[in-house]
């Protein structure tokens, strides 16, 4: 047996999610986006290679709730490889618009807090500070809301941009500092750009370091990597990496192609030297190159180059709007809240 209450109280049934639930959530996620809009798009061959990351424990880690055949919501919870000092749990949520009733959700969230700190203690015990991080898209205020609700705060604030490359990409070559070399990304550099990458982030509030794992999976060795749009600005004999912008692209059916900038850094003591200006101008340049209109990126409200100005200079406006939720829980207290009983998954 199940436990639901409100409304329709007895029809959902709580399960882990399983490999051959991807393309009936799909199908969740389809109804989830023709209600919000966020982009979110994601098909089944997309979802089983989000729940291949390290982290993500399908039968542990998950949840979700169903109509008969048909899911109607899940979460999925994914640990990190580090807690520099706080594990920063991350969680996918999705409900479908006929079930966003206050009780299903606070059914979602208290299993949420009570997954969080079970996983977290067998990672690192109860000595370490947990949040839980999630990110709403503009359009799901019902999400945002039922996130105030349910104890999260609201701490920082994304902008999705876009820039129309038929219409500002610069005409001039970039002006490369002396001594330098501008390259699009091979296997060869994938040790030296990670290592890189770990550096240019060690200070920043948040970040940890990647593992070759992570870093394969979610970066250089993911599908929709598009090494011919990613470049990386070495110093003249090869060997240090200066600067670097990584591109990927998700295929959407029925509009222009859009070349998404996914991941930049410079190394911190290089800063104000124009070096990220060349290597994005020339990205730019050859993305309208490989037959992309759009150029798009998501920027941390806090980042310099977004308080500055810089993107729209070159011609990229805001299109879409992110808050980022955290909830600070206990690691040694199990959240309290509605108890929702998980059945067995299915039988392969």
């Amino acid at each position: 047996m199940s436990e639901s209450r409100g409304p329709g109280a007895g029809e959902l049934q709580w399960r882990p999610l399983v490999r051959d639930d991807a393309p009936r959530v799909a199908g969740l996620l389809a109804a989830c986006e023709a209600a919000d809009r966020t982009g979110d798009r994601r098909g089944a061959r997309e979802l089983l290679d989000d729940w291949a990351a390290t982290g993500i424990d399908l039968a542990a880690g998950t949840t979700s709730a169903w109509t008969g055949s048909e899911p109607v919501a899940y979460a999925v919870s994914r640990t990190r490889e580090h807690a520099d000092p706080v594990h920063e749990m991350t969680l996918d949520i999705a409900v479908h618009p006929a079930h966003r009733t206050p009780d299903t959700m606070a059914d979602l969230f208290a299993w949420c807090g009570r997954t969080a700190v079970q996983r977290h203690r067998e990672r690192f015990g109860d000595g370490t500070p947990l949040e839980l991080h999630i990110r709403t898209h503009g359009h799901q205020r019902w999400l945002a809301e039922a996130l105030d609700t349910a104890g999260l705060r609201r701490v920082r604030r994304y902008r999705g941009m876009r820039l129309d490359l038929a219409a500002h990409v610069p005409a001039a070559a970039p002006v490369l500092p002396s001594g330098s070399v501008l390259v699009p990304f091979e296997d060869r550099y994938d040790a030296l750009l990670l290592a890189a990458r770990n550096a240019i982030f060690a200070r920043n509030p948040g970040s940890v370091p990647m593992t070759p794992a992570t870093w394969h999976h979610s970066v250089t060795g993911n599908p929709y990597f598009r090494p011919e749009s990613s470049f990386l600005l070495l110093s003249a004999d090869g060997r240090e990496l200066l600067c670097y912008l990584l591109s990927t692209e998700l295929a959407v059916t029925g509009q222009d192609p859009e070349l998404y900038l996914a991941n930049a850094g410079t190394r911190p003591d290089l800063h104000g030297r124009g070096l990220y200006r060349a290597v994005f101008t020339h990205t730019l340049a050859r993305a309208k190159d490989h037959g992309y209109r759009w150029a798009v990126m998501d920027v941390d409200s806090t980042n310099a180059m977004a308080t500055g100005g810089f993107y729209e200079r070159l011609g990229a406006r805001t299109f879409r709007t992110w808050t980022g939720h955290v909830l600070d829980l206990d690691p040694r207290h199990e959240p309290k809240g509605a108890v929702v009983r998980t059945l067995a998954p299915p039988p392969p």
